[in-house]
């Protein structure tokens, strides 16, 4: 089987779909895909660049992953350059099938052998629907399993490729999301080096400022209103919080914030985090609200009161990434839970200050995740794995021995230390934090993948 060679590059694999964040916490060639749609939006001046492909595929084999059957499609052509320097690829199962799907990368499309899997597969297979990306990082031979090293900075492109693999080869819908606006020198010219102390990445300055539009959309239903008072003023110490993140030299973008209200009976609470079913109730059936109250060009956030399956949730995103720009998807958005952030304040009431800087730092986390971050190091702590930790450089991670308690969690107080392997606490994408502290560091690759994201410009 053409395929064995990478079969033991895949991982025991958790099946998630979700990030939350709790404060507890035979050779084929290029053209056998039909190009069936092609949207240009090139407005880099007053909004995103995005190109976007909706692709027919046509499986030609199958094999056996970790003992599951899987079909296999041609291996369609990839551009990554100055000019396209982020892809992302949305592979979906029509919803009456329930399957596992993802896509395998390849280095050199007309080589079987430069098969390898990213960030996104070494965590967990979709099932129903699977979001990945490229790149993860500036070096992006630390993102990959085989290491490869792939340059979307230069003029031209390398012969790049990607091929679907899914357990019903029945409508599959799979889209690739371009981000077409042209790097700026200094992204370009980034350079990166490994983390040696919690500070390593903090100082770097980008020339130009970024702009993310943000859609934020209040949730009312049968069981009432999801906040007392919604406007962006309301909200204004968690939305300054957010800016305040978002705004220093290390990431340099800008949130443009626009305010709606939605009356969406069945989503007022949300009973079911997964995002691979679609029942009422379910944050995917509140995320594929997005076709009719969504802004294709924005991150949309929804606030809703309550999140009824753990309780305590703060935040989830649709995916790591999001579909950018990609309405109706049941990973096209980000949620964060009100009544959650409580610490004082009662249900129905506005929350206090100290609980929307909370709220704050929640937006910004669900939002690096949507934008294409990872937690720095996992709750079960950095094992020297692909899927234990980001797939940056410049951010510090907590190795597994600092687990002093050896509960089997690196937890926040065990992160916290000086160097760049018992660190990372402070930053934003941790994966777990605490009332009252600060966590807003973010790297200067962390912010590099963020500018890079099709919602930027």
């Amino acid at each position: 089987m053409r395929k064995s060679q990478i079969l033991i590059l895949f991982p025991i694999l958790f099946f998630l779909s979700d990030c939350i964040k709790s404060k507890a916490d035979s050779g084929v060639s290029d053209n056998v895909m039909t190009l069936l749609l092609v949207n240009s939006i090139l407005n880099s001046n007053n909004g995103s660049c995005v190109k976007t492909e909706s692709i027919q595929t046509n499986t030609v084999g199958w094999w056996y992953p970790n003992g599951n059957l899987y079909y296999y499609t041609e291996i369609h052509p990839v551009t990554l350059d100055r000019k396209r320097p982020m892809v992302q690829v949305v592979v979906e199962h029509p919803e009456p099938f329930y399957g596992g799907l993802f896509p395998l990368w390849y280095s050199d499309r007309n080589n079987f052998n430069t098969s390898f899997i990213n960030r996104d597969l070494a965590s967990f297979i979709g099932i129903n629907t699977h979001i990945s990306m490229l790149p993860y990082a500036k070096d992006t031979s630390y993102a990959t399993d085989p290491a490869v090293s792939i340059l979307n900075t230069g003029d031209s492109s390398q012969p790049l490729g990607v091929e679907f693999n899914f357990t019903y080869p029945f409508n599959v819908k799979t889209t690739l999301i371009h981000s077409c606006r042209e790097l700026d020198n200094d992204e370009s010219n980034f350079q990166t080096a490994d983390a040696l102390s919690p500070m390593s990445g903090l100082y770097h300055t980008w020339a130009k400022e970024k702009i993310l539009d943000v859609n934020l959309i209040f949730v009312n239903g049968s069981n009432g209103q999801a906040y007392p008072i919604q406007t962006e003023q309301a909200i204004e110490v968690a939305l300054e919080k957010w800016r305040e993140n978002f705004s220093q030299s290390s990431v340099k973008i800008k949130l443009n914030v626009s305010v709606t209200s939605a009356n969406l009976i069945d989503y007022d609470l949300i009973y079911n985090l997964g995002t691979e079913t679609a029942y009422p109730g379910t944050l995917g059936g509140l995320f594929k609200t997005t076709s009719f109250i969504g802004k294709q060009n924005a991150l949309n956030v929804f606030i809703v009161r309550e999140e009824l399956q753990y309780g305590g949730v703060l935040g989830v995103s649709g995916g790591i990434p999001g579909p950018a720009t990609l309405l109706g998807t049941k990973q096209s958005g980000i949620a964060v839970f009100v009544d959650s952030h409580r610490l004082y304040s009662n249900s129905g009431e506005v929350l206090t200050y100290d609980e929307q800087l909370l709220l704050g730092e929640t937006l910004s986390h669900e939002a690096g995740h949507f934008l294409g971050l990872w937690h720095v190091t996992e709750s079960s702590g950095d094992y020297g794995n692909l899927w234990d930790r980001d797939p940056l450089r410049d951010t510090p991670t907590c190795h597994i021995s600092n687990d002093t308690n050896l509960n089997g969690y690196i937890e926040l107080n065990e992160c916290l230390g000086g160097s760049g392997t018992n660190s990372g606490g402070r930053n934003m994408m941790f994966w777990t934090g605490a009332v009252g502290f600060t966590q807003g560091d973010i790297t200067a690759e962390q912010g590099w993948i963020l500018r890079l994201n099709p919602l930027v410009y």
